[in-house]
C-alpha cells in the first residue's frame, strides 16, 4: 500500500481536532485538499475513517484502530527524516504550555537549556490553568504541555513523566493556628482563606474533604497564581493550600507555616502530557527530557520533605 506520510498527519490532526476547517488552518492546507487527502486514505484503507454528520466530525471505528499505526508511522519518519541531522540543525516550532506554578520555578533553566540543544527550534510558550491546557493540547493547539492534576486516562492522554508532590496547608507564622502542633479540620471553619482557581485540582479536593466533613469553606480570593497567594499569606494571617514547592523556601525562611493536620494528607500529580494523537517528534522528545532533568533537580528537597 503505497500510503503517503502526508495523509496520515493529516489524519492524526483531523482526529485530534475534529473539525476539517481548523485542521487546514492549523496545517496550512486549505480544506479542500484536506478533505481530498483525508479521502485518498480512507479510499487506500478501504473504509471510512470519519462519520460526517453536518458540521461535525468523529472517529469511526476503523478511524480509532487506525490511529495508533497512523503516530506510529508518522513518528518513524520524522525520527528518519532527522536522523542525518543533529540537534543544532533541526528546525520548526515547539508550542508549550504550562501552569503558573511549575513555570515559576522551571522557566529560565528549561528554555536556555533546550536553546543550546536545538538553536533553530522557535519555541512558544502558553502560561495557563491546567484545564486551558488540556483543551489545548486536545485541539492540537500545543505539542506537550507540564501539568499539576490527577493522574490523565490513558486511553486519551500519554503521560511522559509522573510524579506525586505533597500539597500543604500553609499559614502566616502570626496566625492561631500557627504555633499548634496539629490542628483539626474543624478549626478551620470560619478561617479566612485564599485558594486557587476551581480549576486547580488540588484546591478542589481540598474543599472536597472539608464538605465531607461539613465545613464550610468560603475562601474571600481565589487566584491562578500560586506566588501572589503565597505572597499575600505572608503579609496577612490567612491559609492558604498549595503545592509544597511553591512555598519551601519561605516556609524554610520562617516567612510561612504548615499547618499539620492529622485528618487530611494530600498529593497531586505533576505530568509531562501530550495527546495520544500527537506525534512524538525529535524536538518534542528533546525538550521533555530537559524539562523532566530540570523537574527531578526543582522537586528533588520537596520530594525528600517529610
Amino acid at each position: 500500500m503505497g500510503m503517503e506520510i502526508r495523509n496520515l498527519n493529516t489524519f492524526l490532526k483531523v482526529a485530534a481536532v475534529q473539525n476539517f476547517t481548523q485542521a487546514s488552518r492549523e496545517l496550512g492546507y486549505s480544506q479542500s485538499n484536506v478533505s481530498a487527502q483525508i479521502k485518498q486514505l480512507e479510499e487506500e484503507v478501504g473504509a471510512a475513517l470519519f462519520d460526517r454528520i453536518g458540521r461535525s466530525v468523529c472517529l469511526t471505528q476503523q478511524g480509532e484502530e487506525l490511529i495508533p499505526y497512523a503516530r506510529q508511522i508518522v513518528s518513524t519518519a520524522a525520527r528518519m527524516e532527522s536522523f542525518l541531522k543533529s540537534e543544532e540543525f533541526m528546525s520548526g516550532t515547539l508550542r508549550v504550555g504550562m501552569t503558573q506554578s511549575l513555570f515559576e520555578i522551571v522557566l529560565e533553566d528549561v528554555f536556555l537549556r533546550y536553546h543550546r540543544r536545538f538553536p533553530l527550534v522557535r519555541m512558544e510558550l502558553t502560561v495557563d490553568a491546567t484545564s486551558a491546557l488540556k483543551t489545548d493540547l486536545q485541539h492540537g493547539r500545543l505539542d506537550t504541555a507540564c501539568l499539576i492534576d490527577n493522574p490523565l486516562p490513558q486511553t486519551e492522554w500519554l503521560s511522559w513523566y509522573c510524579v506525586e508532590v505533597p500539597v500543604v496547608l500553609v499559614a502566616n507564622p502570626a496566625h492561631p493556628l500557627a504555633g499548634r502542633e496539629t490542628v483539626e479540620m474543624e478549626d478551620l471553619a470560619g478561617q479566612d482563606f485564599i485558594l486557587m482557581e476551581e480549576s486547580a485540582p488540588y484546591a478542589v479536593r481540598f474543599q472536597d474533604a472539608l464538605a465531607g466533613r461539613q465545613i464550610q469553606c468560603r475562601p474571600f480570593l481565589k487566584l491562578q497564581s500560586a506566588a501572589t497567594a503565597r505572597n499575600l499569606v505572608e503579609r496577612e494571617r490567612f491559609l492558604s493550600v498549595l503545592p509544597l514547592y511553591t512555598v519551601q523556601d519561605a516556609v524554610r525562611a520562617g516567612r510561612l507555616s504548615i499547618l499539620r493536620v492529622p485528618q487530611w494528607n494530600q498529593t497531586q500529580s505533576v505530568q509531562l502530557a501530550l495527546h495520544r494523537n500527537k506525534v512524538m517528534t525529535p524536538q518534542i522528545h528533546g525538550f521533555l527530557q530537559e524539562l523532566r532533568q530540570i523537574l527531578e533537580e526543582a522537586l528533588r528537597d520537596c520530594l525528600a520533605a517529610p
